[in-house]
């Protein structure tokens, strides 16, 4: 009881910490009131200037007008004399105003200034990307962000930041041709962008398939779709077919040879851990390699770390990996995979997510009680300890000098929190009431779900299925994409079910299909086809 108290005060003293020392601390705009940088929108400047621009001397780029599905010259403006990316679901900003904004008809031909375009006046789909220029105080070639890590991508809340000039502010990186390097990353955010709902698609129904007719290679399938979704943004290039194809076929392989391969648990489990790594170190050597990927962030409000389908998706193969180590190597494997998992999803410099942090930690939370002890007490210690593992992972991001997405959910104390609950309900709930249809999917999760859990062959494997239902209800409750998570979940869980489709459901489709008498009630599948 000593022990439960104790980690209980300490989640509190962390949570403390981690909206305090975000508070506590001066905002990044505090002391810069001078503006360095005229900021000048210029009517029907497009990105095909870019190239005069940067012949003139201008650092060049490729800017993100707001988040959201809609984007207007109303809304961006709202953003950019405010120093945010202003979200089109939320209500209009009321933060003060931090710079000025000139209106002209043409560029100005001498600096310091930040020369752009804005969308149209009405509302329209947020799925382009408009010109920025920066002229003057020696920027010359490529822009650089640092709430973007996309060379050549700047959003709408760099702009405030250049200006007034903030340790966050653009910076510039030399480049033969930046016009031309423009005009690759623009068909390469196209092309990622376009392959994401196409790739996620595929690999659910990939993975069904897995689940109906060879299950064993369910695991490996989706490390090797996650393995080769990060090679495709790292190697980059291809159209948004291709790149889907390429995913498909490898996934399909993965599920095949992977199971052949990997037989042992340890094997297994260390297969499937290195897939995790790979997401880390990929994030910290070349963050645009995600960026870009056909199961990246969608670059309108995440441009970096990963999205909430990635992080529904590296759930599956960190709870499987630390459920077969822990069996294996014991208790320090299954905390080792869920530190690392912890970081790779929420730690500033890689995933950057907020709400995934919440979501790993209850998750392996779950799992941990499950695996080590039926006791009440064992469950609340291990809830505790993985929230505190959390908390401090946001103390020390809060801590941080770099923006990302997971400060932001820290900025303003406990004042900031709330308002970020707040704004779940516009960005995540409506959503819900709006796409009523995942109610199928997410029933689709929960039935199979309860199901594996209740069939499982060990309390540990009955751990591993209610550790991602638990991971997929957080989710939910945190995050802002019900679709991609509902999808992605299903995937996830069709990978972790262990054969029960197969064994239950199939057998039960084919004698309705081919009649008692061609496959008797008492009959599986199994008996009716070669053995594995």
């Amino acid at each position: 009881m000593r022990r439960t108290a104790a980690l209980a005060a300490a989640c509190l003293l962390a949570l403390a910490a981690a909206g305090g020392a975000r508070a506590g601390g001066s905002s990044e705009f505090s002391g810069h009131h001078r503006q360095l940088f005229r900021v000048v929108v210029v009517d029907g400047l497009s990105t095909a200037d870019l190239p005069r621009l940067a012949q003139s001397g201008a650092a060049v780029g490729l800017l993100v007008p707001n988040a959201g599905p809609r984007t207007s010259a109303g809304y961006a403006l709202a953003g950019m004399v405010r120093g945010i990316l202003y979200n089109a679901r939320l209500p209009k900003p009321t933060d003060s105003i931090l710079i000025r904004v000139e209106h002209a008809r043409t560029p100005p031909r001498h600096g310091p200034a930040i020369v752009l375009a804005l969308p149209p006046q009405h509302a329209v789909p947020n799925t382009r990307r408009y010109p920025i220029a920066v002229l003057g105080r020696g920027y010359r070639g490529l822009l650089l962000s640092r709430l973007t890590r996309v060379p050549g991508l700047v959003s709408m809340a760099d702009v405030a930041r250049t200006a007034l000039g903030t340790a966050n502010r653009l910076r510039a990186q030399a480049s033969a041709d930046p016009a031309a390097a423009l005009t690759r990353l623009e068909s390469r955010i196209v092309s990622a962008r376009s392959s994401t709902m196409a790739a996620s698609v595929l690999v659910l129904g990939l993975l069904i398939a897995f689940a109906l007719l060879y299950p064993t290679g369910a695991p490996t399938a989706i490390g090797a779709a996650l393995a080769a979704n990060l090679a495709l943004g790292w190697i980059g290039g291809g159209s948004a077919a291709a790149s889907v194809t390429l995913l498909g076929l490898c996934t399909v392989a993965g599920g095949l040879l992977g199971a052949r391969l990997l037989r042992s648990p340890l094997a297994l489990g260390a297969a499937l851990v290195l897939v995790v790594a790979a997401y880390a170190a990929a994030m910290l050597a070349h963050p645009p390699a995600l960026s870009l990927a056909p199961l990246g962030p969608e670059l309108t409000s995440r441009f970096f770390g990963v999205s909430n389908v990635l992080e529904t998706l590296l759930l599956a193969p960190a709870l499987l990996a630390a459920r077969l180590l822990d069996e294996r190597l014991g208790p320090l494997a299954l905390a080792g995979v869920g530190a690392l998992a912890l970081a790779t999803i929420a730690e500033n410099r890689l995933g950057a997510d907020g709400g995934g942090a919440l979501v790993v930690a209850a998750a392996f939370a779950v799992l941990a009680a499950g695996a080590w002890a039926r006791s009440r007490r064992v469950a609340v210690l291990a809830l505790a300890a993985a929230l505190l593992a959390a908390l401090l992972l946001l103390d020390l991001d809060a801590a941080s000098s770099s923006p990302d997405h997971l400060r932001g959910a820290l900025d303003g104390g406990a004042r900031g929190l709330a308002r970020v609950a707040a704004n779940r309900v516009p960005l995540a709930y409506a959503r819900m009431l709006e796409q009523w249809y995942l109610v199928f999917p997410a029933l689709a999760v929960l039935a199979v779900g309860l199901a594996a859990a209740r069939r499982a062959r060990s309390r540990r494997d009955a751990a591993l299925v209610a550790s991602l239902l638990v991971g997929l209800a957080v989710s939910l409750l945190v995050n802002d994409s019900p679709g991609p998570v509902t999808i992605a979940g299903l995937a996830a869980l069709l990978a972790l079910e262990g054969g029960l489709l197969r064994h239950e459901l199939l057998p039960s489709l084919l004698r309705r299909a081919l009649g008692r008498r061609l496959l008797p009630a008492g009959a599986s599948v199994a008996s009716a086809r070669p053995q594995e």
